[in-house]
């Protein structure tokens, strides 16, 4: 999977076209978030002690669809993410670049990095193409609404794959994020695919999933 840099977007509706209902959805963010400080609004994780993946101090190995776009060493590969805070981690990676980009814009990744113990629902390159540009330029402005938006893909506390099936999370910016499984696969808010789960990065679980979460 090949980054798309965001100041250089070209458009497209990838494989999941936004419809009509989850591109209101978008434009409800921006409405209900503007103004405000850049990286305003929502809180990070409070820094409690990192705990492993499986809750026993070992962690999963990362698995799904999508774990081989992932470099097998050196920048952006799962070794190398696992021994670097979450922002730095994905700053490299050849699959999270987009959202490395957003979290800079958004003024939230220190927070990111310096928050411990933390779950991110990761979304891939691909799915910052779900949106016509004009849409997604606009929240590209719009750092506070940008960070409501970003927030919701995190919630306190690291959230195994394993506790996926059924869950209700807090997301960081006041909403729930609900995840469910079905044959071995997992989907986050009935739509999003997690294509690897139980990355691991110095202070963070991440699952990557295929599309942007939408705050209803």
């Amino acid at each position: 999977m090949r980054r798309t840099s965001l100041s250089r977007r070209t458009g497209g509706t990838g494989p999941a076209a936004a419809t009509g209902a989850t591109a209101a959805a978008l434009l409800l963010v921006l409405s209900a978030c503007g103004g405000g400080g850049e990286g305003a609004g929502d809180d990070p994780p409070q820094e409690t002690g990192r705990e492993g993946a499986a809750g026993n101090g070992s962690a999963a190995e990362p698995f799904g669809p999508g774990c081989s776009d992932f470099p097998g060493k050196g920048p952006g590969s799962f070794e190398e993410m696992a021994q670097r805070p979450f922002a730095t981690a994905i700053a490299d990676s050849p699959v999270l670049g987009n959202l490395s980009d957003a979290l800079e814009r958004s003024g939230l990744s220190d927070r990111m990095d310096t928050a411990e113990g933390m779950t991110v629902f990761a979304p891939v390159d691909d799915a910052f193409d779900m949106y016509p540009d004009g849409e997604m330029d606009d929240l590209l402005e719009e750092p506070y609404g940008l960070a409501h938006l970003l927030n919701y893909h995190v919630v306190a506390g690291e959230v195994p794959s394993a506790e996926l099936d059924g869950g209700v999370f807090d997301a960081l910016n006041g909403g729930q994020v609900r995840s469910s499984a079905s044959g071995g696969r997992y989907t986050v808010d009935g739509y999003a695919p997690v294509v690897c789960a139980d990355v691991e990065t110095a202070n963070a679980t991440v699952h990557v999933v295929g599309m942007l979460l939408i705050p209803s």
